[in-house]
Protein backbone atom coordinates (compact mmCIF):
# COMPACT_ATOMS: atom_id res chain seq x y z
CA UNK A 1 0.00 0.00 0.00
CA UNK A 2 3.12 2.26 0.91
CA UNK A 3 4.40 1.78 -1.98
CA UNK A 4 1.59 2.51 -4.73
CA UNK A 5 0.98 5.36 -2.32
CA UNK A 6 4.03 6.81 -4.12
CA UNK A 7 3.74 6.00 -7.18
CA UNK A 8 0.59 7.89 -7.47
CA UNK A 9 2.48 11.04 -5.64
CA UNK A 10 5.30 10.67 -8.85
CA UNK A 11 2.69 10.74 -11.48
CA UNK A 12 0.70 13.68 -10.36
CA UNK A 13 3.70 15.36 -10.36
CA UNK A 14 4.93 14.29 -14.17
CA UNK A 15 1.38 14.28 -15.65
CA UNK A 16 0.67 16.94 -18.46
CA UNK A 17 -1.95 19.85 -17.35
CA UNK A 18 -4.83 19.30 -18.35
CA UNK A 19 -6.74 22.03 -20.04
CA UNK A 20 -10.63 22.03 -20.41
CA UNK A 21 -11.58 22.64 -23.80
CA UNK A 22 -12.08 26.84 -23.92
CA UNK A 23 -10.07 27.28 -21.21
CA UNK A 24 -6.87 28.40 -23.75
CA UNK A 25 -8.20 30.96 -25.46
CA UNK A 26 -9.71 32.61 -22.04
CA UNK A 27 -6.21 32.41 -20.18
CA UNK A 28 -3.88 34.10 -23.42
CA UNK A 29 -6.50 36.92 -23.02
CA UNK A 30 -6.02 37.78 -18.90
CA UNK A 31 -2.26 37.64 -19.74
CA UNK A 32 -1.73 40.06 -22.63
CA UNK A 33 0.75 42.70 -21.92
CA UNK A 34 -0.86 46.42 -22.28
CA UNK A 35 1.21 48.91 -23.07
CA UNK A 36 2.27 51.20 -19.93
CA UNK A 37 1.93 55.20 -20.13
CA UNK A 38 4.88 57.09 -18.36
CA UNK A 39 4.88 60.43 -17.63
CA UNK A 40 8.51 62.75 -18.12
CA UNK A 41 8.52 65.51 -15.99
CA UNK A 42 10.62 68.12 -17.15
CA UNK A 43 12.71 70.85 -15.39
CA UNK A 44 12.20 74.81 -15.55
CA UNK A 45 14.53 76.93 -17.13
CA UNK A 46 14.46 80.75 -17.00
CA UNK A 47 16.43 82.79 -19.10
CA UNK A 48 17.35 86.51 -18.86
CA UNK A 49 19.04 88.98 -20.83
CA UNK A 50 20.51 92.47 -21.83
CA UNK A 51 20.22 94.26 -25.00
CA UNK A 52 23.76 96.99 -25.62
CA UNK A 53 24.23 99.68 -26.24
CA UNK A 54 20.93 101.13 -26.55
CA UNK A 55 17.23 100.80 -27.65
CA UNK A 56 17.30 103.46 -30.24
CA UNK A 57 20.16 103.18 -32.57
CA UNK A 58 21.46 104.31 -35.91
CA UNK A 59 21.95 101.77 -39.26
CA UNK A 60 24.61 99.58 -38.92
CA UNK A 61 24.73 99.53 -34.99
CA UNK A 62 25.88 95.70 -33.63
CA UNK A 63 23.41 95.33 -31.20
CA UNK A 64 24.74 92.78 -28.72
CA UNK A 65 22.94 90.32 -26.23
CA UNK A 66 24.48 88.81 -23.08
CA UNK A 67 22.06 86.52 -21.18
CA UNK A 68 22.22 83.46 -18.80
CA UNK A 69 19.94 80.23 -19.03
CA UNK A 70 19.52 78.26 -15.50
CA UNK A 71 17.72 75.12 -14.90
CA UNK A 72 15.57 74.40 -11.31
CA UNK A 73 17.14 71.43 -10.06
CA UNK A 74 16.61 69.71 -7.24
CA UNK A 75 19.34 71.82 -5.35
CA UNK A 76 18.11 74.91 -6.53
CA UNK A 77 19.12 76.70 -9.64
CA UNK A 78 21.97 75.32 -11.70
CA UNK A 79 23.21 76.77 -15.38
CA UNK A 80 23.24 74.40 -18.09
CA UNK A 81 25.56 74.05 -20.69
CA UNK A 82 24.87 73.41 -25.00
CA UNK A 83 21.69 74.82 -24.99
CA UNK A 84 20.69 76.43 -28.30
CA UNK A 85 19.55 80.01 -27.89
CA UNK A 86 17.73 81.75 -31.07
CA UNK A 87 17.32 85.54 -30.99
CA UNK A 88 13.86 86.64 -32.68
CA UNK A 89 14.39 89.51 -34.64
CA UNK A 90 11.92 91.97 -36.92
CA UNK A 91 13.09 91.56 -40.61
CA UNK A 92 12.97 95.24 -40.86
CA UNK A 93 15.68 95.71 -38.20
CA UNK A 94 17.92 93.41 -39.02
CA UNK A 95 20.88 93.43 -41.77
CA UNK A 96 21.06 90.42 -44.23
CA UNK A 97 23.46 87.58 -42.86
CA UNK A 98 23.22 88.54 -38.99
CA UNK A 99 23.67 85.76 -37.06
CA UNK A 100 20.83 85.15 -34.76
CA UNK A 101 21.91 82.00 -33.14
CA UNK A 102 24.66 81.38 -30.40
CA UNK A 103 25.12 78.28 -27.22
CA UNK A 104 25.25 78.80 -23.32
CA UNK A 105 28.70 78.19 -21.96
CA UNK A 106 29.36 76.20 -18.89
CA UNK A 107 28.35 78.59 -16.64
CA UNK A 108 24.97 78.59 -18.51
CA UNK A 109 26.05 82.45 -20.39
CA UNK A 110 25.70 83.07 -23.77
CA UNK A 111 26.36 86.28 -26.02
CA UNK A 112 24.72 86.83 -29.47
CA UNK A 113 25.02 89.67 -32.11
CA UNK A 114 23.12 91.07 -35.13
CA UNK A 115 23.36 94.29 -37.25
CA UNK A 116 20.70 96.63 -37.40
CA UNK A 117 19.91 97.27 -40.95
CA UNK A 118 19.18 100.57 -43.20
CA UNK A 119 15.55 100.33 -42.49
CA UNK A 120 15.19 104.21 -41.14
CA UNK A 121 12.53 104.81 -38.75
CA UNK A 122 11.28 101.15 -37.98
CA UNK A 123 11.13 99.60 -34.43
CA UNK A 124 10.48 96.06 -32.99
CA UNK A 125 10.24 94.04 -30.27
CA UNK A 126 13.86 91.54 -29.99
CA UNK A 127 13.35 88.43 -27.75
CA UNK A 128 16.03 85.81 -26.70
CA UNK A 129 14.60 82.40 -26.84
CA UNK A 130 15.30 78.46 -25.57
CA UNK A 131 12.83 76.21 -27.41
CA UNK A 132 12.81 73.48 -24.61
CA UNK A 133 14.55 69.78 -25.31
CA UNK A 134 13.02 66.24 -23.73
CA UNK A 135 14.12 67.14 -20.19
CA UNK A 136 13.87 71.11 -20.29
CA UNK A 137 10.99 73.54 -20.51
CA UNK A 138 11.37 76.62 -22.97
CA UNK A 139 11.58 79.82 -22.35
CA UNK A 140 12.48 83.18 -23.61
CA UNK A 141 12.98 87.27 -22.80
CA UNK A 142 11.75 89.97 -23.82
CA UNK A 143 15.06 92.66 -24.54
CA UNK A 144 13.00 95.59 -25.72
CA UNK A 145 11.93 97.10 -28.54
CA UNK A 146 14.83 98.58 -30.85
CA UNK A 147 14.18 102.05 -32.90
CA UNK A 148 16.16 102.38 -35.73
CA UNK A 149 17.06 106.47 -36.84
CA UNK A 150 20.35 108.54 -37.61
CA UNK A 151 22.57 109.21 -35.24
CA UNK A 152 22.26 113.18 -34.56
CA UNK A 153 25.32 115.31 -32.96
CA UNK A 154 25.38 118.79 -31.15
CA UNK A 155 29.23 120.20 -31.69
CA UNK A 156 31.45 123.15 -30.81
CA UNK A 157 28.64 124.44 -29.06
CA UNK A 158 29.93 127.86 -27.26
CA UNK A 159 27.75 130.57 -25.71
CA UNK A 160 29.44 134.40 -25.19
CA UNK A 161 30.37 136.15 -24.40
CA UNK A 162 31.92 135.08 -20.98
CA UNK A 163 31.41 137.18 -18.94
CA UNK A 164 28.39 138.88 -20.08
CA UNK A 165 27.08 142.39 -19.53
CA UNK A 166 23.87 142.90 -17.40
CA UNK A 167 21.61 143.69 -19.93
CA UNK A 168 23.31 142.56 -23.15
CA UNK A 169 22.39 139.56 -25.43
CA UNK A 170 23.58 136.58 -25.68
CA UNK A 171 25.26 134.59 -28.55
CA UNK A 172 25.32 131.18 -29.59
CA UNK A 173 26.40 128.97 -32.46
CA UNK A 174 27.64 124.91 -33.21
CA UNK A 175 26.91 122.62 -35.71
CA UNK A 176 24.57 119.87 -35.92
CA UNK A 177 25.50 116.73 -37.54
CA UNK A 178 23.03 113.58 -38.84
CA UNK A 179 24.52 110.59 -40.13
CA UNK A 180 23.76 108.27 -42.18
CA UNK A 181 21.22 110.69 -43.07
CA UNK A 182 20.30 107.77 -46.29
CA UNK A 183 17.25 110.16 -46.47
CA UNK A 184 18.53 113.72 -46.66
CA UNK A 185 16.57 114.84 -43.96
CA UNK A 186 15.15 118.47 -44.08
CA UNK A 187 13.86 121.53 -41.92
CA UNK A 188 15.35 120.47 -38.56
CA UNK A 189 14.01 122.66 -35.68
CA UNK A 190 16.62 123.57 -33.01
CA UNK A 191 16.51 125.88 -29.84
CA UNK A 192 18.42 127.71 -27.28
CA UNK A 193 17.48 126.91 -24.01
CA UNK A 194 18.40 128.18 -20.70
CA UNK A 195 18.51 127.23 -17.23
CA UNK A 196 18.78 129.16 -13.49
CA UNK A 197 19.47 125.90 -11.84
CA UNK A 198 20.74 123.51 -14.37
CA UNK A 199 17.79 121.54 -14.09
CA UNK A 200 14.95 123.01 -15.40
CA UNK A 201 15.30 124.65 -19.17
CA UNK A 202 13.50 126.58 -20.77
CA UNK A 203 13.67 128.11 -24.52
CA UNK A 204 15.36 131.79 -25.27
CA UNK A 205 14.87 131.33 -28.86
CA UNK A 206 14.43 128.53 -32.22
CA UNK A 207 15.24 128.06 -35.70
CA UNK A 208 15.11 125.83 -38.14
CA UNK A 209 17.97 124.11 -40.15
CA UNK A 210 17.07 123.32 -43.75
CA UNK A 211 19.97 120.81 -43.71
CA UNK A 212 22.48 119.71 -40.67
CA UNK A 213 25.11 122.03 -40.24
CA UNK A 214 25.87 125.04 -38.89
CA UNK A 215 23.71 126.77 -36.12
CA UNK A 216 23.51 130.62 -34.98
CA UNK A 217 21.65 132.74 -32.57
CA UNK A 218 22.05 136.47 -31.58
CA UNK A 219 18.76 137.16 -29.73
CA UNK A 220 18.13 140.73 -29.19
CA UNK A 221 16.19 139.76 -25.61
CA UNK A 222 18.30 141.32 -22.82
CA UNK A 223 20.38 138.48 -20.42
CA UNK A 224 20.10 139.72 -16.61
CA UNK A 225 21.18 136.42 -14.70
CA UNK A 226 23.67 134.16 -14.82
CA UNK A 227 22.70 130.79 -16.71
CA UNK A 228 23.44 127.55 -18.09
CA UNK A 229 23.17 127.60 -22.22
CA UNK A 230 22.41 124.78 -24.82
CA UNK A 231 20.98 123.54 -27.79
CA UNK A 232 18.50 121.03 -28.07
CA UNK A 233 17.19 119.20 -31.30
CA UNK A 234 14.20 117.27 -30.54
CA UNK A 235 14.49 114.75 -32.92
CA UNK A 236 12.19 113.08 -35.59
CA UNK A 237 10.61 109.84 -36.99
CA UNK A 238 14.38 109.46 -38.73
CA UNK A 239 16.69 111.13 -36.40
CA UNK A 240 17.33 111.00 -33.08
CA UNK A 241 16.98 113.62 -30.38
CA UNK A 242 19.85 115.12 -29.16
CA UNK A 243 21.39 118.02 -26.37
CA UNK A 244 24.79 119.95 -26.51
CA UNK A 245 27.10 120.43 -23.89
CA UNK A 246 26.09 123.02 -21.40
CA UNK A 247 27.95 126.38 -21.47
CA UNK A 248 27.56 128.62 -17.85
CA UNK A 249 27.31 132.35 -18.34
CA UNK A 250 28.48 134.78 -15.51
CA UNK A 251 26.59 138.29 -16.18
CA UNK A 252 28.16 141.10 -14.41
CA UNK A 253 27.36 144.80 -13.79
CA UNK A 254 29.49 146.96 -16.36
CA UNK A 255 31.50 149.65 -14.64
CA UNK A 256 33.13 152.61 -17.19
CA UNK A 257 35.32 155.27 -16.14
CA UNK A 258 34.31 159.38 -16.39
CA UNK A 259 36.10 162.82 -16.10
CA UNK A 260 39.71 160.97 -16.27
CA UNK A 261 42.65 163.16 -15.93
CA UNK A 262 45.92 163.61 -15.06
CA UNK A 263 47.24 167.56 -15.07
CA UNK A 264 48.69 169.86 -14.91
CA UNK A 265 49.62 169.52 -18.70
CA UNK A 266 52.62 170.43 -18.89
CA UNK A 267 54.45 170.01 -15.60
CA UNK A 268 57.35 171.01 -14.08
CA UNK A 269 60.16 168.46 -13.55
CA UNK A 270 59.71 167.98 -9.48
CA UNK A 271 56.09 169.74 -9.23
CA UNK A 272 52.74 167.48 -8.72
CA UNK A 273 50.74 165.99 -10.82
CA UNK A 274 47.26 165.16 -9.86
CA UNK A 275 45.60 161.49 -11.09
CA UNK A 276 41.47 161.88 -10.54
CA UNK A 277 38.63 160.17 -12.12
CA UNK A 278 35.15 158.83 -11.71
CA UNK A 279 33.62 155.24 -11.75
CA UNK A 280 30.10 154.50 -12.81
CA UNK A 281 28.19 151.13 -12.06
CA UNK A 282 25.94 150.24 -14.30
CA UNK A 283 23.11 148.14 -12.73
CA UNK A 284 19.18 148.51 -13.52
CA UNK A 285 19.88 152.35 -12.34
CA UNK A 286 23.43 153.55 -13.75
CA UNK A 287 25.41 155.41 -10.63
CA UNK A 288 28.77 155.88 -9.36
CA UNK A 289 30.99 153.60 -7.70
CA UNK A 290 31.40 153.70 -4.14
CA UNK A 291 34.48 152.50 -2.25
CA UNK A 292 35.67 150.53 -5.03
CA UNK A 293 39.27 149.76 -5.68
CA UNK A 294 41.49 151.53 -8.03
CA UNK A 295 45.04 150.96 -9.47
CA UNK A 296 46.81 154.11 -11.19
CA UNK A 297 49.33 153.28 -13.86
CA UNK A 298 51.99 154.97 -15.92
CA UNK A 299 53.54 154.29 -19.09
CA UNK A 300 57.12 156.43 -19.71
CA UNK A 301 57.46 157.71 -23.05
CA UNK A 302 59.39 155.39 -25.41
CA UNK A 303 58.37 152.55 -23.28
CA UNK A 304 55.69 150.03 -24.49
CA UNK A 305 54.60 148.78 -21.04
CA UNK A 306 52.04 150.10 -18.23
CA UNK A 307 53.13 149.46 -14.71
CA UNK A 308 51.36 149.83 -11.49
CA UNK A 309 52.50 152.87 -9.10
CA UNK A 310 49.52 153.60 -6.78
CA UNK A 311 46.10 151.33 -5.49
CA UNK A 312 43.60 153.61 -3.52
CA UNK A 313 39.45 153.75 -3.38
CA UNK A 314 36.55 155.66 -5.02
CA UNK A 315 34.70 158.25 -2.24
CA UNK A 316 30.93 157.86 -1.92
CA UNK A 317 30.65 159.64 -5.35
CA UNK A 318 33.07 157.12 -7.21
CA UNK A 319 35.63 159.59 -7.87
CA UNK A 320 39.56 158.67 -6.42
CA UNK A 321 42.21 161.20 -6.43
CA UNK A 322 45.94 160.31 -6.34
CA UNK A 323 49.23 162.90 -6.36
CA UNK A 324 52.35 162.06 -7.97
CA UNK A 325 55.85 163.85 -8.31
CA UNK A 326 56.76 164.76 -12.39
CA UNK A 327 59.53 163.08 -13.11
CA UNK A 328 59.26 162.00 -16.72
CA UNK A 329 56.87 162.27 -19.65
CA UNK A 330 54.59 159.89 -19.79
CA UNK A 331 50.91 158.44 -19.86
CA UNK A 332 48.71 157.85 -17.17
CA UNK A 333 45.59 155.56 -16.67
CA UNK A 334 42.87 154.13 -14.06
CA UNK A 335 41.73 150.19 -13.55
CA UNK A 336 39.52 148.86 -11.96
CA UNK A 337 39.79 145.48 -11.97
CA UNK A 338 36.75 142.65 -12.71
CA UNK A 339 35.01 141.42 -9.45
CA UNK A 340 32.43 138.34 -8.47
CA UNK A 341 29.33 141.27 -9.96
CA UNK A 342 31.33 143.65 -12.14
CA UNK A 343 33.21 144.00 -14.78
CA UNK A 344 36.57 145.58 -15.00
CA UNK A 345 37.53 148.95 -16.86
CA UNK A 346 39.99 150.92 -17.90
CA UNK A 347 40.11 154.53 -18.56
CA UNK A 348 41.57 156.52 -21.42
CA UNK A 349 45.11 157.29 -20.92
CA UNK A 350 46.23 160.92 -20.39
CA UNK A 351 49.60 161.79 -21.26
CA UNK A 352 51.48 164.56 -19.50
CA UNK A 353 54.52 166.37 -20.63
CA UNK A 354 56.97 167.19 -17.97
CA UNK A 355 59.06 169.79 -18.64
Amino acid sequence: MRRSSALLATAALTSPLFLAPGAAHADATDVTTRAASVTVEKETTVITGRLWPKLTVSPGTVMTVNGRVLRQGSTGPEPVEGLEIQLDVPPDLLEAGSIKTTRTFADGSFRAAFTVGRQLGKSGAVTARFEGNESLTGSQVGLGTVNVRNYSEITDFNAFPEPLAYRDTIVAHGRLDVRPDYTNVTSLPVYLEYSLDGTTWKVWASQTLARPGSLYFNSEKAVTKDAYWRVRYPGSDLTMPVVSKTDFVDVKYRTQWYNFNASPEPVKKGGTITVKGQLYRFRDKAGPGPNAPVYVYFKAAGTTTYKQVAATKTDANGWFAKTFKASVDGTWKAVYKETSGYLGSTSDGDAVDVR
